[in-house]
């Protein structure tokens, strides 16, 4: 009798075992959206680089543009009319905040309650992660691909 619960209860660790490391793979190793590297970007013109910042009243700064990386003290505010269509970070962290390339459609400058003075406005086209993509995990990197984003990471 005793061997039996022992068998059955190895039985429900290792299926326990199973459906915790098939979840993980799930989640975090099917890709969704596939990163681009800025060498492979010229299909994408007109693009701009952005990047999440909470410090900023949008919210969004541009860090560089096809002529590629700004300097940091170059990064400028942007408005992006349909900026919610890029993933958000749940809790924010500079040190890994994704870069994305927008494919976008210039609108002009725009006044913004947060600045006394105008910002460039775009409406995103398209968008993709510029790689490597980042996480802010418990676990070692090395177990995460830099290469895509998955379903979870982009909201759907």
């Amino acid at each position: 009798m005793r061997k039996g619960r022992k068998i059955v209860w190895a039985a429900m660790a290792l299926i326990a075992l199973i459906i915790v490391t098939a979840s993980f793979i799930k989640a975090n190793w099917i890709p969704e959206k596939y990163a681009v590297k800025l060498g492979e970007c010229k299909e994408y013109e007109p693009y701009i680089l952005v990047q999440e910042a909470h410090y900023t009243g949008t919210g969004w700064v541009q860090v560089g543009d096809e002529n590629g990386y700004f300097s940091t003290e170059a990064y400028v505010d942007v408005d992006l009319t349909n900026g919610d269509i890029l993933p958000l970070m749940e809790m924010y962290d500079k040190d890994f905040a994704n870069t994305f390339l927008c494919k976008v459609e210039y609108r002009g400058t725009v006044k913004h309650d947060a600045f006394d003075y105008e910002i460039a406005s775009y409406d995103i086209l398209e968008w993709h992660p510029v790689y490597p993509v980042l996480r802010d995990t418990i676990l070692p990197n090395w177990m995460y691909p830099k290469g895509f984003m998955t379903k979870r990471e982009i909201g759907q």
